[in-house]
């Protein structure tokens, strides 16, 4: 089972982060991909993936929330990274949009996107895109670039049917987390006219913890939770649900 998208570099999870790789592993979570958020993120990504070098993968992208007024000498750092070392990085992310909080930033917000969306042709990898308030905006980029060369994963997917349906035939795929197993989701209605073929597992933890663990700190064990969720809901078993999600996280992310 991969968790394709979790802080773990959170300074939630550091008091006890041995414990919580300790239950991962015993859950069955043998991989936990990290998003890069900011430039505080990144050396306590590189610090954990050192020390748990089998288990851990690392992105590298800036998050749409802190694509400050110094944005673009922000990604010439990160650019410079990716020109060295664009091997050690599994995909471009946190990337995307987000009009929840800041909607006066759209435009920075867009370029910062593009660039970065630029990085997964030139190196040849996937996205993971964060999507809040802003499907309208986020599916105009996509459309604009659509191509064979760009992939990725629409990280905590919440959009409709439709949406979904547009994505797929995209060559996009949907990352599903604690909000599936939320009662007023909408995930599973979608999920059973799209199938899992292009859906894989994650938990945004500290973030977004499933049910029963709804509003307290979550983390990469709970993949489990979501798996069992998905196989109730879609009447599959769990081991059913972690081959395909398992299997499209290593085609996706070409592990």
């Amino acid at each position: 089972m991969i968790d394709t998208h979790t802080h773990l570099d959170n300074p939630q999870l550091a008091e006890d982060i041995d414990a919580v790789m300790v239950r991962a592993l015993e859950a069955g979570v043998t991989h936990m991909f990290i998003p890069n958020v900011d430039d505080e993120s990144w050396p306590r990504m590189q610090s954990l993936q050192a020390r748990y070098p089998e288990q851990i993968r690392v992105m590298l992208g800036l998050h749409p929330c802190d694509v400050g007024e110094d944005w673009e000498a922000v990604l010439d750092r990160y650019e410079a990274l990716w020109a060295e070392h664009a091997a050690d990085y599994i995909a471009v992310g946190e990337i995307g949009l987000d009009l929840y909080w800041d909607k006066t930033t759209l435009d920075r917000q867009l370029a910062a996107l593009h660039r970065q969306l630029d990085w997964c042709v030139t190196y040849d990898k996937p996205f993971s895109m964060h999507v809040r308030e802003a499907w309208g905006p986020t599916m105009e980029v996509l459309r604009q670039r659509a191509c064979p060369e760009l992939k990725g994963v629409l990280h905590c997917f919440t959009g409709s049917t439709e949406i979904a349906q547009e994505l797929i035939a995209m060559g996009h795929s949907l990352g599903i987390g604690g909000v599936a197993t939320f009662k007023t989701a909408k995930v599973v209605e979608v999920l059973r006219e799209v199938g899992l073929d292009q859906v894989v597992l994650e938990t945004d933890s500290p973030y977004l913890a499933p049910v029963p663990h709804r509003g307290k700190r979550n983390e990469s064990s709970y993949t489990r939770l979501v798996a069992q969720h998905l196989a109730d809901s879609l009447g599959l078993t769990t081991a059913e649900v972690d081959h395909i999600t398992t299997a499209n996280a290593r085609r996706i992310f070409r592990m």
